[in-house]
């Protein structure tokens, strides 16, 4: 198989991932980090981690509490003759990736080989009958979905990665063809609905993840260009949980992944993509079981997904996820982005309140905002704080943050 990159002067350049070329066996059991410089650099950095069963620390150098938290876990560089010091050391593990702390501080999720390995089977499976020959890349290789899908998928099954590092919808659009496997964001999805442009891809997959897909956005996506978009649904911490496809409502849990859930319908996973062992201040031990916040409804051996505990909204017995009023205001005139969490607050009659940041630059109120909610979903009655910004924050993968303020 082959790595390529797509250049903006159109040249390319290609590396021939062969694992004897890659192995370095002085890196054998060093801990080490890979920060985000460029998606080429870091999926030759991982490869080179990979197989030389190195332990390597994935981050985004962008994220300005994140670094501050491993200086201070004083991490080394895999040259540096004492690459012993580290508390990571000890841990069996392959790579850590970083949450990416949209709803609070980032955990870290250690994932061995036997993570890595198990999900890729169960998704190789998964896409057998798609005949996938290349995989397009838009994401980082930093987070877990990224390095999963773009990097170890077509490793394992002999298939060419192909990476551009800032991919226009053009772009990407021009250099899709039959059989290849897009690795994208509901971002890239929003922005081919809009284009002009349209191409037969029925012949090709795209794969979302990262945020929730609006179910219009996937059917748009659909139609206009007859392909089909597999959503997929997972975390740092549990690996990949279940699938859908296009604007379906009910999840697939992917094979080997055991779903329950607690007294208040919250998600627990069990499977052998969690990670054993997760890093906050200290090592927490998860035996291969997570509590996710996650409300859903089973149907069966399928769930429909509800949303977050902090993304649901109560209000006289009813539940709204956050999501969908994302979704509506972001179909406002003047506003570009919304970001909405519930937030609790013991004074409040109501006891909930919504939490929402506009990214606009017009100055809307709290009560226009409640009016545009009232009229797409009911006449309902909640408090809410309001703030307008000129900028939600993303992610490297365009998840957007939360804004402390």
């Amino acid at each position: 198989m082959h790595l390529k990159v797509y250049n903006d002067n159109a040249s390319i350049n290609s590396y021939k991932i062969d694992k004897n070329e890659f192995i370095n066996n002085e890196y054998e059991n060093k801990v080490s980090y890979i920060s985000s410089t460029s998606k080429e650099i870091n999926a030759l950095n991982i490869f080179k981690s990979y197989f030389s069963n190195a332990k390597s620390i994935l981050f985004d150098d962008t994220n300005k509490l994140l670094v501050k938290k491993l200086e201070n876990l004083n991490i080394p560089s895999f040259e540096d003759k004492n690459n012993t010091s580290t508390i990571f050391n000890k841990k069996d593990f392959s790579f850590v990736y970083f949450t990416s702390g949209s709803t609070g501080e980032s955990t870290a999720a250690l994932k061995t080989k036997q993570n890595i390995e198990s999900e890729i089977k169960a998704l190789s499976s998964l896409l057998k009958k798609y005949n996938i020959k290349r995989v397009i890349v838009t994401v980082p290789f930093i987070h877990i979905y990224g390095s999963l899908t773009g990097l170890f998928y077509p490793y394992f099954n002999d298939i060419d990665i192909i990476l551009k590092e800032h991919f226009l919808p053009n772009d990407l659009l021009e250099i899709c063809d039959d059989h290849s496997l897009v690795v994208t964001t509901p971002l890239y999805i929003k922005a081919l609905n809009k284009i002009t442009a349209s191409k037969d891809l029925s012949k090709s997959l795209f794969l979302s993840s990262t945020a929730p897909l609006d179910p219009k956005e996937a059917k748009e996506f659909n139609e206009k260009f007859s392909c089909p978009v597999m959503q997929l649904f997972g975390s740092t911490e549990t690996g990949g949980i279940a699938y859908k496809f296009n604007d379906d409502v009910l999840w697939t849990p992917l094979e080997n992944v055991v779903i329950e859930t607690n007294i208040n319908n919250e998600l627990k996973v069990k499977s052998p993509f969690v990670s054993k062992v997760l890093f906050e201040k200290d090592f927490i031990n998860t035996k291969g079981e997570i509590q996710t916040f996650d409300f859903i409804e089973r149907e069966n051996e399928k769930f429909k997904l509800i949303g977050r505990s902090s993304q649901i909204l109560k209000i006289a017995g009813k539940r709204y996820s956050t999501i969908q009023i994302e979704n509506i205001l972001e179909e406002q005139e003047h506003i570009d982005k919304a970001l909405v969490f519930v937030k609790t607050d013991k004074d409040s009659l109501r006891g909930e309140i919504l939490d929402v940041t506009l990214e606009t630059k017009k100055e809307f109120r709290a009560k226009e905002i409640k009016q545009i909610l009232q009229n797409n979903l009911s006449n309902l009655k909640f408090s809410m704080d309001l703030r307008c910004i000129d900028k939600i924050p993303t992610s490297s993968v365009g998840k957007k943050l939360r804004v402390n303020i």
